[in-house]
């Protein structure tokens, strides 16, 4: 097993949209940076996934989901934060997303995920908009450690046993 490097906040405005088209998702991101006045947000690339569709066990069409993350600029505190993300959840009408939301309640902060894990690469920055100074900084400047230290660390043994803390960053076990 290896790793799984992640960022956690209580006052920062996240989203993790599984397998929505990235129309949608900066839609939603509009929505909800005009509404709240959030300043800006950017969106990341989590991932990918190929799906076939099959007649007869031969493929007649292949087709690709991605799965992204919206990080908000503006500091909120955490009552505000749940309300916001529960709000985009509701109105999105999307189950994954509301599953998202009620994981950030129940550990009382919210986790994105910075590095890779397993065969995924990391998130990769594909829209920005608006002010990036606050807490967009310091989410990538905590993305930045992650990835630097993943790439120093490559070669080495992988971290095993408890969750390692750095900070606003911890790498749990995948």
């Amino acid at each position: 097993m290896s790793p799984t490097f992640g960022d956690w906040s209580r006052d920062t405005v996240r989203l993790d949209f599984d397998d929505t088209p990235l129309d949608e998702v900066k839609n939603w991101a509009y929505k909800a940076c005009f509404w709240f006045k959030l300043e800006g947000f950017i969106i990341l690339r989590s991932s990918i996934k190929k799906y076939a569709v099959k007649t007869k066990g031969k493929t007649i069409h292949e087709f690709r989901k991605a799965s992204y993350l919206v990080i908000f600029n503006r500091k909120v505190k955490w009552d505000l934060n749940v309300r916001i993300m529960a709000w985009v959840a509701i109105q999105a009408q999307n189950l994954n997303l509301k599953n998202y939301v009620l994981m950030q309640c129940i550990k009382r902060s919210s986790t994105v995920r910075c590095g890779r894990k397993g065969k995924k690469p990391s998130p990769k920055v594909v829209f920005r908009f608006g002010r990036q100074d606050g807490q967009i900084a310091r989410f990538l400047e905590t993305r930045s450690f992650i990835l630097d230290f993943e790439r120093e660390n490559a070669d080495k043994s992988k971290l095993g046993g408890e969750p390692v803390w750095f900070g606003r960053t911890v790498a749990m076990l995948a």
